[in-house]
């Protein structure tokens, strides 16, 4: 079937994301060359300068796109009414089935290629930062907050705001883990280390 303008532009645009994401995850983003993402998406290079403008306006695109992946993992958690434990316990499994997924490890090398450039430029670094649709951890503050306690209680939007940082710690550093020896972190391990968590909540 013949795609029109917009579908075309579209299918050009997402393949150059996941072309964007495998390129710098091999080879980093100071190396990686617009020419050589063209040739993985199978397209010109001026596509990408039509559709993006630039290369940080590509790696921009490549960040919201990993990190709405994980949102819409997340996302289902704030239709239900789960105790915090619960939550937490649905939290881990959507970061361990991200280590488990089969583009696992291109993910982990891009999210560490993003953080070195955080570090080596702050300023472009926090552009792609700011390019997130959301910060994941407003997220889990969201899905924290109204959760029903082992005391009763419910999780007021201060405690959730403050456990969030926590969470997105402890389980993104399990994801790498769980991403570069998979059979040393399983979702139960997650799961009670995410819950152990509860506990700072007073």
């Amino acid at each position: 079937m013949r795609l029109n303008r917009a579908q075309a532009r579209q299918r050009n645009h997402d393949a150059l994301v996941a072309a964007a994401v495998a390129e710098m995850a091999d080879k980093g983003y100071v190396a990686a060359r617009l020419e050589d993402i063209a040739e993985r998406a199978e397209v010109t290079t001026g596509a990408i300068y039509s559709i993006f403008g630039s290369k940080q306006n590509l790696m921009a695109a490549a960040v919201r796109k990993l990190a709405s992946g994980l949102d819409a993992e997340l996302a289902p958690l704030e239709e239900l009414e789960l105790t915090l434990d619960e939550t937490l316990r649905g939290i881990a499994t959507a970061y361990h089935r991200a280590a488990a997924g089969p583009l696992a490890r291109q993910r982990l090398a891009f999210d560490l290629e993003l953080l070195s450039l955080v570090l080596r430029d702050p300023a472009a670094g926090q552009k792609l930062v700011d390019a997130m649709p959301q910060r994941t951890e407003d997220l889990i503050a969201r899905l924290l907050t109204g959760r029903r306690t082992t005391k009763r209680l419910r999780t007021t939007a201060e405690q959730a705001r403050q456990l969030a940082p926590a969470v997105a710690a402890l389980l993104g550093g399990l994801l790498q883990r769980a991403t570069v020896d998979p059979a040393s972190v399983d979702e139960d391990y997650c799961a009670a280390a995410a819950v152990a968590l509860a506990s700072l909540v007073g």
